[in-house]
């Protein structure tokens, strides 16, 4: 019963308002440093303002993690980049890049920090492979049951496996162009997501639809890049796909428990698109920073929007900096 606790538990509730509406604000690959660029932190403070959301989501690569070495210097990071939500108080969540990865401390210490603040209301696991894997529930406007769910994983940093020679292996093959050493959704990630899906299908009586925020993109973001037409593919995809090195099988885990209809990534500065395949919506959101590269006009965050009448139908669209 702990375990379920937790998973039900926001520091925050989430609800949403009294038309039944809920926003949610996604920005990725924020990537810059205490030297960081003032553009960056202007256009977070103009896209909150102007779109107004129920929840913004860091989606990963939130900081840059070559160059931010120790806790002190996370800490003095964060205490600049959460003041957007923080001093709003609308609460924020985060999942771990291959970036946030990159900075040398523990991953547990790490994402405590986040947490340490009033109005960032992640969680985390530990004894399961990666760290920001949690879900959040959001509940009616009028009652107190759970409407929809917001999921996160964590989609680590680098293959590595000392038992195979990965660039060995790689260099005999004629690879996919979208192929590279990228980490994937583990087998007990998947795991906790399916024994929690399930434990609160059992808890609430029925199936709970959601949203999936990671920072990788799994395999299956190739089919809607490949086949734009059939998958009703809008946006930016001038990049090639820098997606998980294998077929972590996550998509086909998500499509027998049927509950979660929208996944959200980050990770390709360039690629700012949205599609669909096999009934779910599949999303990249450009970068949200202007220090790592990218383009200019691209530069922004990914709005959700849902509707506690029809939670399967998620309504999804870029806000550019540009344009604010």
């Amino acid at each position: 019963m702990q375990k379920l606790d937790n998973n039900l538990y926001s520091k925050h509730e989430l609800k949403f308002d009294e038309k039944g509406n809920f926003k949610i604000l996604m920005l990725s690959d924020i990537q810059e440093t205490l030297n960081y660029d003032i553009r960056t932190l202007e256009g977070i403070n103009k896209i909150i303002d102007f779109t107004n959301p129920n929840l913004v989501v860091l989606g990963g690569d939130n900081c840059d993690g070559t160059v931010l070495k120790t806790q002190d210097e996370l800490e003095k990071y964060l205490s600049i980049f959460s003041e957007p939500m923080e001093k709003r108080k609308i609460p924020w969540m985060h999942v771990f890049g291959n970036h946030d990865h990159d900075i040398e401390i523990n991953d547990i210490d790490k994402t405590k920090i986040y947490e340490q603040y009033e109005y960032c209301i992640s969680k985390h696991t530990e004894n399961i492979y990666g760290t920001t894997n949690y879900v959040l529930p959001i509940k009616y406007h009028n009652k107190n049951q759970i409407a929809f769910n917001i999921w996160a994983l964590d989609t680590n940093n680098l293959i590595e496996n000392s038992d195979i020679n990965i660039d060995k292996n790689m260099n005999i093959l004629n690879k996919p162009s979208m192929s590279c050493r990228w980490d994937i959704i583990h087998f007990d990630q998947q795991m906790w997501y399916w024994n929690t899906s399930k434990e609160i299908e059992k808890y609430c009586n029925k199936n709970i639809d959601g949203i999936l925020f990671m920072h990788i993109p799994p395999y299956e973001f190739q089919y809607i890049v490949d086949n734009p037409e059939h998958t009703k593919a809008k946006g930016s995809m001038e990049e090639v796909m820098k997606i998980g090195m294998f077929n972590s099988g996550i998509f086909s885990t998500i499509l027998q428990r049927k509950d979660i209809k929208c996944i959200a990534c980050g990770h390709s500065h360039n690629d700012c698109f949205q599609g669909e395949f096999c009934g779910i919506k599949m999303c990249l959101d450009a970068c949200a920073g202007y220090s790592p590269y990218g383009t200019d006009e691209l530069r922004g965050g990914r709005i959700f929007e849902i509707n506690e009448k029809d939670t399967s139908n998620i309504n999804t669209y870029m806000i550019h900096y540009k344009d604010i």
